[in-house]
């Protein structure tokens, strides 16, 4: 149910105009009745225009707003060739019905009070004008409200993880820290920049070994071909991908100047020039927030398909790409190379038929399985796991669709205690469904939106979880891993500090 007060202010009023005004309620009032919908009106004028209250058993203010707004354009344009030249928005209460209620405080935008009763929400707004009810404001906040008491009720229950397969336990020659380690023989250097390394040339060998095995073993059997995706995603892309929800406090967000000339910029560069201090707050105020550099790793390749229709003969699109990093805001801290903020990705991207996704997917996983237990020789388990995507939405794969989920492979790491422990995620590789097509309009000739799925992983990862296990001496690496590192290394000269 709900009840708004509203005034319509048109360009002229007299007697007759608010007569037509008053036969257009009523006959709105005659449609609602047909509809087995109560409404009721009060309506009277005033010297400003014609307020109108009404009141009614259902929601639908916004289709009855918009159809008097219509109607009443429509009537005065024809009789008196006039128009409104406003309805604005005094009062407006909905009541409708929830099927959860919230565990804690709830607060939305534009609402002026919210208030829970059992299975009752009411919503209250002072200040809403008739664009944002066009918009659907309301309806988008009722929708919004609804998610986020899943989402508490969701956040109290265990992640579903359920682990499918484990190798054998391996015996590990080392149980340091990698990444200090690294550091002090000068394999890597720690940045100013919170989790972020320069990454020496023995570290980058060893990177360079593993990508050559990754592509034999992996993408060059499965026909899988590179491509480079953007490392900079517009507001379009994480709103397409549903990202745009969710993102804001592990973004990293991409700023531009708002006017590129050294005019606009001279007290920016004179203050540095005197104080030797970067003027934050007026580099803010001189640019505009343009999107976010690459957080989830496969949404930016999606603009490549956006709204393509694609002859089905030409599936399945398999394809890879590791040329640049992804960035993540880590809220709860970085550590080692385990948890770094700029991730050197490998991202494993699958377009087709459901049929072909799926299969794909299975290979994969199996591929990966083989790939870290045999060619790197790692103590891994396989999981299954729900997705971000359907956590957001309150579906766990385990209650979900079983062509449709992601699987992790996770590392012992001997440095972070017993098997007991937390394991660290090197890989996940994933069926997304018709997710991605559908936001990005990418269908097959028959019309159907295709399916997809993507697998993701960071060098860092791997190589962590590698030398974790393994360790920095390379007599104790699997043979083929050393032959090629060898290889790679035989001619760099160690540099010298003093």
């Amino acid at each position: 149910m709900y009840y708004i007060k509203f005034i319509i202010t048109p360009a002229k009023l007299d007697k007759s105009i608010e007569k037509e005004i008053l036969d257009t309620i009523e006959i709105m009032k005659n449609k609602s009745t047909e509809k087995n919908i109560k409404l009721e009106y009060k309506i009277r004028t005033e010297k400003d225009g014609i307020y109108v209250e009404i009141n009614s058993d259902a929601y639908c203010a916004t289709d009855f707003l918009t159809q008097l707004d219509k109607l009443i354009r429509d009537n005065l344009g024809k009789k008196f060739r006039i128009t409104i030249n406003d309805i604005k928005i005094i009062e407006y209460k909905i009541e409708t019905e929830i099927t959860e209620s919230p565990k804690k405080e709830l607060t939305v935008p534009f609402v002026k009070k919210l208030e829970f009763q059992k299975d009752r929400l009411k919503l209250y707004y002072d200040k809403l004008n008739f664009a944002n009810i066009k918009d659907q404001y309301v309806e988008k906040t009722i929708k919004l409200i609804k998610e986020k008491i899943k989402m508490q009720n969701y956040d109290g229950k265990d992640e579903f993880k359920e682990y499918v397969w484990e190798s054998k336990q391996k015996e590990c020659k080392y149980n340091g820290d990698p990444a200090v380690d690294l550091e002090k023989n000068g394999w890597i250097k720690r940045t100013d920049a919170k989790g972020q390394f320069v990454y020496g040339r023995k570290f980058t060998a060893l990177v360079n070994v593993i990508k050559e095995l990754y592509t034999e073993q992996i993408y060059s059997k499965l026909e899988f071909y590179e491509m480079i995706f953007p490392k900079f995603e517009p507001w379009a892309v994480p709103m397409k991908s549903g990202h745009a929800k969710t993102v804001y406090p592990n973004a990293y967000f991409v700023n531009v100047p708002r006017v590129s000339s050294n005019e606009e910029w001279q007290d920016v560069m004179d203050i540095y020039e005197i104080t030797g201090e970067i003027p934050k707050d007026i580099i803010k105020e001189k640019t505009n927030c343009v999107g976010i550099m690459s957080y989830a790793q496969c949404p930016p390749f999606w603009p490549f398909l956006c709204g393509r229709v694609i002859e089905k003969e030409t599936l399945p699109l398999l394809v890879y790409d590791w040329s640049g990093p992804t960035y993540r805001n880590e809220a709860g801290g970085t550590h080692g190379l385990d948890r770094v903020e700029e991730l050197h990705r490998i991202e494993t991207l699958y377009v087709g038929t459901k049929e072909q996704v799926i299969e794909i997917w299975k290979k994969l996983k199996e591929m990966f399985i083989e790939f870290y237990d045999k060619s790197l020789d790692l103590e891994i388990k396989v999981a299954n796991v729900t997705p971000w995507w359907m956590t957001h939405a309150g579906v766990n794969t385990e209650s979900g669709d079983k062509d449709i989920g992601t699987f992790d492979i996770d590392a012992y790491l001997p440095y972070r205690g017993n098997r007991s422990k937390e394991w660290l995620e090197i890989q996940n590789v994933s069926s997304n469904g018709d997710k991605y097509p559908k936001a990005f309009n990418v269908k097959e000739k028959s019309r159907e939106y295709l399916w997809s799925g993507c697998a993701g992983t960071s060098l860092q990862r791997i190589v962590v979880s590698f030398l974790a296990q393994k360790g920095l001496d390379h007599n104790y690496w699997p043979k083929e891993i050393k032959k090629r590192f060898t290889e790679n290394t035989k001619n760099i000269k160690d540099l010298k500090f003093y």
